[in-house]
């Protein structure tokens, strides 16, 4: 996730969270390799008090048809941890170990981020998703704020409410999910002068359908658009009416290597359809990411 508003000063506590969060992986597999996943009954008292933890490998970060951190390779590392049948808790992070934070351009270079996710599942096919988002600069940048709980207009954090729907479990591989920034850098300006302005709750819908090509090659084609930007939080979109920055689809295969490891390869496509070509600039309309995710089994 990403704001227009240009982030200031390293976050020093940044690399340390990742290193918390890498020795959180570490030491969870003691669990996994005493209970491994694929071996496991899927019920409440079997799957509760575990991590699902994931590293992705990726050629770059794209968002929502937003490209941050530039053209450079990317380490994400994220993971979920079942409470129980209805709740768990997560985390995302990512990084490109770029310093600086706009190239000689004035284009995105550097970028990091950490988000926070808390999750409540009533049925197996809704979720309730609250994430917060922060996203604090490689280097210091005048004016903007990196302070952890800063959701002002200078700040690098926001909240985002979600509503999502699957309904693979009931054997409808397909997907939707209704997006809506309650809090945090969203705010629609009534001029240049105003210091805040009005939280813009700026909304984000995507649909998303699943099957199986020849092969075992999972396709995974979406749609996601902006339904209202005036606060310009999708920098690359339009500002005054629905924006449909993220048409795309998804191709992935998975190789299983030993006992318990499972490395799918995965290739994703993004077409930004946004009208406005300035918005679109540096980077352009289309993107092709390749990636790897390694996990444990």
């Amino acid at each position: 996730m990403i704001n227009t508003i240009h982030h200031p000063y390293r976050s020093k506590g940044f690399l340390t969270l990742l290193l918390i969060l890498f020795s959180i992986v570490v030491f969870s597999q003691n669990d996994f390799a005493s209970n491994p996943p694929s071996q496991k009954i899927e019920t409440v008292d079997t799957i509760k008090g575990n991590w699902d933890i994931n590293v992705d490998l990726a050629s770059r970060y794209i968002w929502r048809g937003q490209s941050w951190g530039g053209d450079y390779p990317v380490l994400q590392l994220y993971g979920n941890y079942t409470i129980n049948d209805k709740f768990s808790v997560g985390f995302w992070t990512t990084s490109n170990f770029k310093k600086e934070y706009y190239d000689k351009n004035g284009a995105s270079k550097g970028y990091q981020e950490l988000d926070l996710v808390f999750n409540y599942s009533p049925t197996d096919y809704f979720t309730v998703s609250l994430q917060d988002y922060y996203w604090p600069s490689t280097d210091r940048q005048e004016g903007v704020s990196n302070e952890f709980f800063n959701f002002g207009n200078d700040g690098s954090q926001s909240l985002d409410l979600q509503f999502l729907f699957d309904f693979s479990e009931r054997k409808l591989p397909f997907w939707a999910t209704l997006s809506t920034l309650i809090a945090g850098n969203d705010f629609r300006y009534k001029d240049e002068n105003d210091e805040k302005g009005k939280q813009n709750f700026t909304t984000y819908i995507e649909f998303g359908y699943t099957y199986e090509a020849p092969l075992m090659i999972e396709v995974a084609p979406v749609i996601g658009f902006v339904v209202n930007n005036k606060a310009r939080y999708y920098t690359y979109a339009d500002y005054d009416k629905p924006s449909f920055v993220n048409l795309g689809c998804k191709l992935s295969k998975d190789f299983k290597i030993g006992k318990h490891f499972i490395i799918p390869i995965w290739l994703n496509y993004t077409y930004n359809a946004t009208a406005s070509t300035t918005n679109l600039e540096p980077f352009g309309k289309q993107f092709l990411v390749v990636g790897t995710t390694l996990t444990y089994e």
